[in-house]
């Protein structure tokens, strides 16, 4: 079986400050927004930008306040996009870095107030 060895996700800055931003907006915390923004990266078009070694890193989140009892379920969810997109799973972490910090930057460009989640689903 395939897993995620990261412990605790970097988010680069501007990933860091979209998220604060996301909070004040609608009074949602971090860690749901982001399995919200990783759920939206897993459908859009196209890998996303990884995070290169040198990106200066904004915040930590730890992965089970990121991740919760639902840790397994998005692991799978990535595993099939990797499929999908016919990526090593040797490159999990890499790309659950990548999707994450894409869904940040998506949900910053589609969310300005907390009515604009109800148009997900």
């Amino acid at each position: 079986m395939y897993e995620l060895t990261l412990q605790r996700i970097p988010f680069t800055v501007d990933a860091g400050n979209q998220l604060r931003m996301l909070k004040a907006r609608t009074g949602i915390t971090p860690n749901i927004l982001c399995r919200l923004g990783f759920c939206l990266s897993l459908e859009e078009q196209g890998i996303p930008a990884t995070i290169e070694e040198n990106t200066k890193i904004g915040r930590e989140i730890n992965r089970y306040t990121l991740l919760g009892k639902y840790d397994k379920l998005f692991v799978a969810l990535l595993i099939s996009r990797l499929v999908k997109d016919k990526i090593s799973m040797s490159e999990i972490d890499t790309m659950f870095l990548a999707h994450i910090n894409r869904g940040v930057e998506i949900l910053s460009a589609r969310v300005k107030s907390f009515s604009d989640l109800a148009h997900f689903g």
